[in-house]
């Protein structure tokens, strides 16, 4: 996929949340924490790194704080109805939101740049071809200009 029209469009799977991300994302990546694994019951999360300014969120969330495996806290936000778990956000960089990949209404463009906590991966999970990132060395920056130089172009 060359391009992707922008706005982004996502939300829970009742509907009852809705959100919007006018800009471009930053960053696409693959989380095989167990936290993640527990949280999505899947065997990782597949997160799109976007700038708070440009995500707009319609209908009530239920935010719960937690400590990721490197002690930062995270502010993780879900539908109050169906529970479906849309964003996360740490109030030490409250410029950026995560959002789960599979709440977009067309997740068709996301290619993760790096998986984390492989070691914590399911063995047959582990993403051929996408990078291991160190988790105490993870390089939002680094990784997200090494994603958008190969990302569609959003317009």
């Amino acid at each position: 996929m060359d391009e992707v029209a922008l706005p982004l469009h996502g939300g829970c799977f009742c509907g009852g949340v809705r959100y919007r991300v006018a800009g471009a994302p930053l960053m696409a990546h693959v989380c095989h924490c167990h936290l993640c694994q527990k949280r999505s019951g899947s065997a990782f999360s597949v997160m799109v790194l976007v700038r708070t300014e440009d995500l707009t969120v319609e209908g009530a969330l239920r935010t719960s704080r937690r400590t990721t495996g490197r002690g930062r806290e995270v502010d993780d936000s879900a539908c109050p109805d169906c529970g479906a778990y849309l964003l996360a956000c740490a109030p030490s960089a409250a410029e950026y939101t995560t959002l789960r990949a599979g709440t977009l209404d067309d997740a068709s463009w996301v290619n993760p740049i790096a998986q984390v906590w492989v070691e914590s991966a399911i063995p047959w999970a582990v993403i051929p071809g996408v990078q291991h990132a160190d988790p105490e060395k993870f390089d939002y920056y680094a990784l997200g200009e090494a994603w958008r130089a190969g990302a569609p172009a959003f317009r």
